[in-house]
């Protein structure tokens, strides 16, 4: 009995050094991926959308990926800018953020199609688990987009897109969300810069990002991560919200206040949006968790603000 108890022993030993080997392993560039399928991300044909196509190569790395997204890809819906309309100078790479040099063609490339490739390059390589930020310089300077600004290392949720074949014009915005800070009884003003399809309105893009929670450890989220958006209009400066009914649940440790005004509060830091009538699947006649009514519309309420404002 005991020879056996110690035979059971030493197969757990073995069985989890090869487990704490495969996650030393797993550290570096070629970091392997936690999911059934791995995609290079393409922008299409048409320069209106991203195009993905399957990863068939061996272990995943920054060098691979960059390998395919400058092959030539017959007879699919794909666009290839790497290696043709601009050359990458080279990388580094070093916690957790990538940086990318491009050659000036960089800068020539339109304004859908140098969107479109900055996405491709940020879904592709943030597959990876040692790159979780993108930036992107060109013959070592920092990018400047059209309007003069310069992006922040960007991430997966950096850019948002609608699905299917009508995205035909992008923008960058910074939205000014309010998410819960560490006591859960006030709200921080958070600045999120993205890159999002024209076709989004800003409004329903707020509503978005709020459900999908801050990037970052000084703000924490609010509004359950199950809530779907039945719908987002604006008249009148009114923003009316329809949200599904896990809004009124509460998965994290937040007032009732805090929930309900991070959702006023940024949407009314949208031009043209002065105050928010909610309503939880069609329905205003009904209390929001507790106490606040949901029969009016409501304005930003600041007090509730880190600081006051």
């Amino acid at each position: 009995m005991k020879k056996e108890t110690a035979y059971r022993r030493l197969i757990v030993l073995i069985a989890l050094l090869m487990l704490l080997a495969g996650c030393a392993s797993g550290s570096g560039q070629g970091a392997s991926i936690d999911s059934d399928k791995i995609w290079v991300y393409y922008p299409n044909s048409e320069l209106n959308g991203l195009t993905k196509l399957e990863y068939e190569g061996d272990e995943p790395t920054v060098d691979s990926f960059i390998e395919e997204l400058s092959k030539n890809q017959q007879d699919e819906d794909v666009t290839v800018v790497l290696g043709k309309r601009t050359a990458l100078n080279g990388y580094t790479l070093s916690e957790n953020q990538i940086i990318l040099d491009f050659d000036n063609g960089y800068g020539r490339l339109g304004r859908a199609e140098e969107v479109l490739f900055r996405a491709s390059l940020v879904h592709t390589l943030t597959q990876l688990d040692a790159v979780h930020y993108v930036t992107i310089t060109i013959e070592g300077n920092p990018l400047k987009l059209v309007d003069g600004e310069e992006p922040k290392a960007m991430s997966d949720r950096s850019f948002i897109e609608n699905a299917g074949k009508e995205i035909n014009a992008y923008a960058q915005t910074t939205l000014h969300l309010y998410f819960a800070d560490s006591s859960g009884k006030e709200l921080i003003r958070y600045e999120e810069s993205t890159v999002y399809s024209t076709n989004i309105s800003k409004e329903r893009l707020v509503v978005d990002k709020l459900i999908e929670g801050p990037d970052g450890s000084d703000a924490f989220p609010t509004i359950s991560p199950d809530t779907k958006v039945n719908s987002v209009d604006v008249r009148d400066g009114i923003c009316y919200v329809d949200l599904s009914s896990a809004i009124v649940d509460q998965p994290y440790n937040v007032t009732e206040e805090a929930v309900f005004y991070s959702l006023v509060n940024s949407l009314c830091e949208v031009r043209g949006v002065d105050r928010v009538q909610l309503s939880i699947d069609g329905e205003t006649k009904r209390i929001f968790q507790k106490n606040i009514s949901l029969d009016r519309p409501y304005e930003k309420k600041l007090e509730l603000v880190a600081g006051g404002k």
